[in-house]
């Protein structure tokens, strides 16, 4: 995906979440690591990898909320180390829960 495209998934993403938020299926608390991280779709000049991490734990906090307003496991949905402070880099990442798609 290139960047442009990425950054306008990252745009609709967080139209997304102000949807989850207004409809309480996410709290501010939910979302912090994804703010933590200070990328948003209109840091235009933050690399693509930057953009790919934010899109990554944003995308891994409103699926962990549609689990548990859907009440699903939603320990069980992939990527959830991407939330946790203390393993927020992609170095420290599993590589069973990896859901990128290398691009040739």
């Amino acid at each position: 995906m290139k960047k442009n495209e990425l950054i306008h998934v990252h745009s609709l993403l967080v139209e997304i979440a102000t949807d989850y938020l207004d409809r309480g299926v996410l709290t501010s608390a939910d979302l912090e690591p994804y703010h933590r991280l200070g990328i948003g779709p209109m840091a235009l000049r933050d690399c693509r990898a930057d953009h790919e991490h934010a899109v990554r734990t944003l995308t891994t906090a409103l699926a962990v909320g549609a689990a548990r307003e859907l009440d699903r496991d939603a320990e069980s949905v992939p990527g959830r180390h991407l939330l946790r402070p203390d393993e927020a880099t992609d170095a420290d990442a599993d590589p069973d829960t990896d859901q990128r798609v290398t691009s040739h």
